[in-house]
Order: C-alpha cells, then sequence, then structure tokens
C-alpha cells in the first residue's frame, strides 16, 4: 500500500487506492449503509491510518455528490479519486470567508458550467485526486449562510502544486494549490452550506471510526508487551502500578468503544446528529488522550517503527483536524442545553437495551444523507435523572443532583449573560457530551452485566466532575462544586493479562456481530 514516488518519496500507492475505492462507493448508493462502507474499507486497507484516512477523504468528497441530489454524476465517477477542497490558508475552516471565486460561462438562468479562480490549502489526495469538490462563492463579496456553491472541479483545472510537510500521517501527501479553469456546479447556486451539512450528518461517524480502530490495535497491543517484558524477572503487568494504570485504561477505552457503537445503533433515528457531533469532537479527543498514556505506561516500546502503540498515538492526533472543526461541533450542541436538562419523557430501559444488543449487531442500509435535517436538529430527549435510576445500578450514583448542578450552572451563565459567550458555549456543550458519556457508561453496565464496568460508571462521572468543577473555577463562578465519587476495590486477579484483555473484548464485543453480518 506504500509506493516510492521520485519526488514525494513513500507515499500511499494512490493508484492501487483508485483501484479499489470504487466498493466503498457501492456500499453508499444506491443504499446509504454507512457501516457497511467503514467495513469494507478495514477490509481493504487493514490497519494503515494513512490509506484508511486518504479513502475517507475521496469518499467524504464523493458523498458530497450525493448530498447535492447528483446521483448521476456519482454512480459515473465510481472509478475516480476525489479531493475535498474547503480550507484556504487565510481563513482555516471559516468557510463563509473562502475567496475561491466561480463565474457562469454564459448568462443561461440553469447554467452549471463555472469558471473557478482561486487558491486551496493543505488537501488531502489533491496532487493524485481525479476530482475536487470545491468550496468558492459566485458573489466574492458576499458571506452569508446562502454565499457558498460547491462545484466539481477536475484535475487538470488545478495548478501551481506545493506539498506541505506534516508531523504525522507522512504518507499521505497534503498540498496547496492554484484553481485556474472550469468546474461544473453541484446542486443550486447558494446552496453549499447546506449540502456540506447534509453530507457531514452521516460522515461525522467516519474519523470515530479510524480512532476507535487505532485504540482496538494499541491497548491490546500494550497489554500483550507488559505482559511479556520482564524488570526485575516480572512482568510489568504483575506490578500493582502498572496494573491499575492499565485497567483505568481499559475501561476507558470500553467505554469509547461502547459509545461509537451505540451511537451506530441509535444513527438511524433522530440522534444522529447529537451522537454523530459528540464523536466527532469528543470521542476524538478522549482517543488522542488515551493512546498517549498508553504510550506513557509502555514506554520504549512504543517508540519502535513496528509498533502500531506509539504510531496509533501520534496518527491520532490527526483525527480531529482532518475530520473538521471539532470546536466548531461542540458549539453545535451548546444549543441543546435547555431540552437536554428539561426532557420529561421516560425513556424505556428494555426498549432501548433491545437497539442496543440487537440494533447494533444489524448493518442496514439507510437514507442518512437525506434525513430530514429539521428532526435531526430537535432530537426527542428524554429525562436522564429518571433514565438512570431505571438502569438500577448498585452504586450510590445521584444523577438528580448532576441535571441539578448543570442546571444551576446554566442560570448562572444566562444571569451573566455568558450564554452566548462561545468560550462559555463551547464548555456548555463539552459538559453535555460529558453527561452523555456518563449516561452510556451506565448503559455499558446494564448490557453487558459485567460489575467491572461499575468502575468506568465512576471514571466517567469523576471526569465529568473535574470538567464541570473546572469550569466554575475558570470563570469564577458561585455555582456549588460537585463531589467525586471512590471506585470499587480492584481485586486481585490471577491472570492480569487475561483479566484486561476480557474486560476490552467486551466492549468490542458489540462490534463483532456487525462486522460478520457485513462480511456476509
Amino acid at each position: 500500500m506504500v509506493v516510492t514516488h521520485p519526488e514525494f518519496g513513500e507515499i500511499v500507492d494512490f493508484d492501487q487506492l483508485r483501484g479499489s475505492i470504487r466498493h466503498l462507493y457501492d456500499a453508499l448508493l444506491p443504499d446509504f449503509n454507512m457501516h457497511k462502507s467503514l467495513q469494507v474499507g478495514t477490509d481493504l486497507y487493514g490497519d494503515d491510518p494513512s490509506m484508511m484516512i486518504a479513502a475517507g477523504a475521496s469518499m467524504l468528497a464523493w458523498m458530497t455528490i450525493i448530498a447535492a441530489g447528483e446521483d448521476d454524476i456519482a454512480e459515473e465517477l465510481k472509478d475516480s479519486l476525489f479531493t475535498l477542497g474547503w480550507t484556504e490558508e487565510e481563513i482555516g475552516s471559516d468557510l463563509l470567508s473562502a475567496a475561491t471565486v466561480a463565474a457562469p460561462l454564459n448568462n443561461d438562468p440553469d447554467c452549471v458550467d463555472y469558471h473557478l479562480k482561486g487558491r486551496k490549502w493543505l488537501i488531502n489526495n489533491s496532487f493524485h485526486a481525479d476530482y475536487h469538490t470545491i468550496v468558492a462563492k459566485t458573489d466574492p463579496n458576499s458571506s452569508g449562510p446562502r454565499s457558498l456553491s460547491i462545484f466539481l472541479v477536475p484535475q487538470s483545472s488545478c495548478k501551481n502544486w506545493q506539498r506541505l510537510e506534516t508531523h504525522v500521517l507522512r504518507r499521505m501527501v497534503l498540498t496547496a494549490f492554484d484553481i485556474d479553469g472550469p468546474g461544473r456546479l453541484l446542486g443550486k447556486v447558494g446552496h453549499g452550506l447546506q449540502i456540506l451539512q447534509r453530507m457531514a450528518m452521516p460522515s461525522k461517524y467516519q474519523c470515530a471510526y479510524v480512532g476507535i480502530k487505532l485504540l482496538n490495535e494499541a491497548i491490546p497491543a500494550s497489554i500483550e508487551h507488559l505482559s511479556k517484558k520482564c524488570i526485575f524477572k516480572e512482568n510489568p503487568i504483575n506490578f500493582s502500578n502498572v496494573l491499575r494504570q492499565m485497567y483505568n485504561l481499559v475501561l476507558q477505552g470500553a467505554v469509547l468503544n461502547f459509545i461509537y457503537y451505540r451511537a451506530l445503533a441509535f444513527s438511524a433515528s433522530n440522534f444522529l446528529q447529537f451522537h454523530g457531533v459528540m464523536l466527532k469532537s469528543w470521542l476524538l479527543l478522549r482517543a488522542n488522550e488515551l493512546l498517549g498514556q498508553n504510550l506513557l505506561v509502555v514506554g520504549s516500546k512504543g517508540f519502535l517503527a513496528e509498533s502500531v502503540i506509539g504510531r496509533n498515538a501520534i496518527d491520532s492526533f490527526v483525527l480531529p483536524v482532518f475530520d473538521g472543526h471539532y470546536t466548531i461541533n461542540t458549539l453545535m450542541t451548546a444549543k441543546h442545553v435547555k431540552r437536554y436538562l428539561g426532557a420529561e419523557r421516560r425513556a424505556d430501559v428494555a426498549e432501548r437495551m433491545a437497539i442496543l444488543n440487537h440494533g447494533i449487531s444489524a448493518s442496514r442500509a439507510g437514507d442518512a444523507i437525506r434525513a430530514n435535517s429539521r428532526e435531526l436538529r430537535n432530537p426527542d430527549f428524554f429525562d436522564y435523572a429518571g433514565y438512570i435510576e431505571d438502569l438500577a445500578l448498585p452504586i450510590d450514583l445521584d444523577a438528580r443532583q448532576v441535571v441539578a448542578a448543570m442546571q444551576a450552572l446554566a442560570d448562572e451563565l444566562a444571569e451573566r449573560d455568558l450564554m452566548q459567550d462561545p468560550e462559555h458555549r463551547y464548555k456548555l456543550g463539552a459538559m453535555l457530551h460529558w453527561m452523555e458519556a456518563l449516561l452510556a457508561a451506565c448503559e455499558m453496565w446494564k448490557a453487558t452485566g459485567e460489575d467491572e464496568f461499575l468502575n468506568a460508571v465512576v471514571m466517567q462521572y469523576n471526569a465529568f466532575v473535574n470538567q464541570f468543577n473546572a469550569v466554575i473555577s475558570e470563570s469564577a463562578l458561585s455555582t456549588r462544586f460537585l463531589p467525586l465519587m471512590r471506585q470499587r476495590t480492584l481485586r486481585c486477579v490471577e491472570k492480569p493479562r487475561d483479566f484486561l484483555l476480557r474486560l476490552y473484548h467486551l466492549a468490542q464485543g458489540f462490534a463483532a456481530p456487525r462486522e460478520a453480518a457485513v462480511a456476509k
């Protein structure tokens, strides 16, 4: 999957990628089966993050054509490699300030042929792609929501390539380049932002999937290494401090696994956006943290080139960046604060457990890319505290105190006119993600029946409390601090390796039936 390029050195084999990419597209058109496409990518590209992200970039760009309602074009170009032409150096992720301009080639009001001129920056696949989906403006002086349009631009319209060297995933080829040539309008003029949002709804799950794959390679590899390495004539996994560190990492990794597949199980509902935004921001940052901690526990082994432990820790830092602007995604969640905290509908535990235990294993097609955006913007939240009480955890978790504390925080921010401040909106959005992670940990315990996962619940609660108290401290608020909980005692285990791997595989097990279904 790697070739030696005369100019760039060792890079992704883009010819092989171009020859195999159709298999991913076939899973998305005409039947939109998001998870199947991801699993097909895993089968094709194995554990190579560079190849998976290059394939993902092409798939996202091609999905933009579907989101624009141009299925015939998407079908015709299934043997092509694509890239996303969004960012520009001066504006970063502020797409409404894009300087690339598109001018129609005739006066026909239904004209779809344009000449594009501008410069794009930090674009993956761009030097090798056959087509680019370019964000541009027909009126360079406009900057409102209807100022953007999407264009399909052939490689021949791009020139003056400059490769931008990166610290991570060095086998990819990211460039800056000029656009000066013809392109075709996708969808309607001024509907670019709407098209991107439609494409982004299901695509939020893709980078999260890669992050979970990195975790699922690195953490078990660390357990195996620490079970074989010998220090003072003993395997480090048997040292109480090492066992405790790996135990904590395993539980946190298990929660992230469960959160991903839980989100996938509910992706056919109006939680597509809410859970997707959490995956695209909160989960990817947590995966970064866990992989970094995992590397530190393992030590020198992780720095070797053949080890997935260090490689995955380093490569994981690129995911929130390439997946797109986790700060913006978290800000999107903040608008749900009032409805999330005030929901009164009582959720049915048995019904949700049935979805988690059976819905997760069903790889099904859907129409997520054309889902009703009005419904997606209004997920059907339920009584948070009441649901946790109905789960009947055998630990003293006061969910009503959690909701009351969050409500008090939101009320004080409103009283101080801070609810529209970007810093505090971001913090509120992040706090809702932490609350949802706590809820997911409770459901993981219920779905698995594994009492060791009660400590995962405690760990998520304590992480929520630490973030909650930090917001109060940093802004000098008067809302009361929350207390931490104590973990249940870690019992003595005769075979630490088997104990840790069993716990980790329990959460991964939610993927197994789905992966098997896809393989058929």
